[in-house]
């Protein structure tokens, strides 16, 4: 008897040794040309906080990671296949070897790249698998005779349950970010643009659909752990931000300023002409302004909350690798300064009481 309610208890007890664990699998196919160096740099780099990142899941998961180099059929290859490894150190040695050489044309072997990863990689079946395949690149695919079809390949990914989330990087014109857009779109991924890295800017036309990410990293771990929700794994945000250290801008203002500045607004001032210009605005109805308070643009940023006639005072500012968020609350309407490190995250605000991002 003894025997048998163990072994009804082993059979049934959730996440035991003898269940298996949530599986997350993410493939990067990565353009290698010779415009790619600052993001490969920055994947090799981020590589272990992404898996780090995931571990944090309850249950967590078993993350694999693979890699597919791309370049041009008139480049010393097309692709090249790393497979899925467990082992992060592997990966890292993987990114350590790819050395950005090639391209120059523009077009690259963008549909090649997403062909090998669909079909020469050995993607995990089951239910319990989340296959996320991330499109890194700079330039828009090469068409035409002997080439793959883009909606093949869509077609492709969606009948084998791998989700591809595309991240231009650069400046990518109009045809290469819409067709990172819809790749992601029709394959029920998302899609981003990464908005500065390596000292470049990211220029060309904007297409509406991608999202803006301050870092790959944030791009790959934000979207890999809502994916994982579906197979069962919970991340808590909250858990993974750190509290940002923060004080009131001294501020001359008896009587109060009428200010010029209206809305329950939350902005980050993070340079010295965009200061002048908002400080001009908050005394625009004044007969004679006061400069502006001295702010080191290389160590603070200025987070401006509230207007004249609607407030906002800051509950708390807190970060993670990919993005900061200030938890802010109603106040008496007026304007607050408040002194804040310098920082390249993204800005998201979150309501103190009601708890929901906007």
């Amino acid at each position: 008897m003894f025997r048998l309610l163990l072994l009804a208890t082993l059979l049934t007890a959730p996440w035991s040794a003898h269940a298996r664990r949530p599986q997350v699998e993410v493939a990067f196919v990565l353009d290698a040309t010779g415009s790619m160096g600052p993001w490969i740099d920055e994947a090799r780099q981020r590589i272990k906080g992404i898996a780090a990142d995931l571990a944090t899941g309850e249950p967590p998961p078993e993350v694999r990671f693979a890699l597919v180099r791309y370049r041009d059929r008139s480049d010393d290859f097309t692709t090249q296949v790393v497979p899925f490894t467990r082992h992060i150190d592997a990966m890292r040695l993987a990114l350590d070897e790819t050395r950005p050489n090639g391209g120059g044309d523009t077009p690259e072997a963008v549909l090649e790249g997403l062909l090998a990863g669909i079909r020469e990689l050995e993607w995990s079946e089951g239910k319990d698998v989340v296959r996320l395949l991330y499109l890194v690149g700079d330039a828009r695919p090469q068409t035409g005779p002997g080439r793959p079809f883009e909606q093949d390949v869509l077609s492709e990914a969606l009948n084998r349950g791998i989700v591809i989330h595309s991240i231009a990087c650069g400046a990518m014109g109009r045809d290469g970010q819409g067709f990172f857009e819809r790749v992601a779109r029709l394959s029920e991924g998302r899609a981003f643009r990464l908005a500065d890295l390596g000292g470049r800017k990211a220029g060309g036309a904007e297409v509406a659909g991608a999202t803006r990410a301050g870092s790959l990293a944030e791009a790959v771990s934000g979207t890999a752990r809502d994916y994982a929700d579906s197979v069962g794994v919970a991340f808590d945000p909250a858990a993974r931000r750190a509290a940002v250290n923060t004080e009131p801008l001294p501020v001359n203002s008896d009587p109060p300023v009428a200010s010029g500045l209206l809305g329950a607004q939350v902005r980050l001032v993070g340079d010295l002409a965009t200061w002048a210009d908002l400080w001009r605005a908050h005394h625009s109805l004044s007969a004679s302004p006061p400069p502006p308070p001295a702010v080191d643009f290389t160590r603070h940023q200025v987070l401006v909350l509230g207007g004249a006639d609607a407030g906002l005072s800051l509950a708390s500012l807190s970060a993670d690798d990919g993005a900061r968020v200030a938890s802010v609350a109603p106040a008496p309407a007026g304007v607050r300064f408040v002194r804040v490190p310098a920082g390249t995250q993204p800005l998201f605000t979150q309501l103190a009481a009601a708890g929901g991002v906007r």
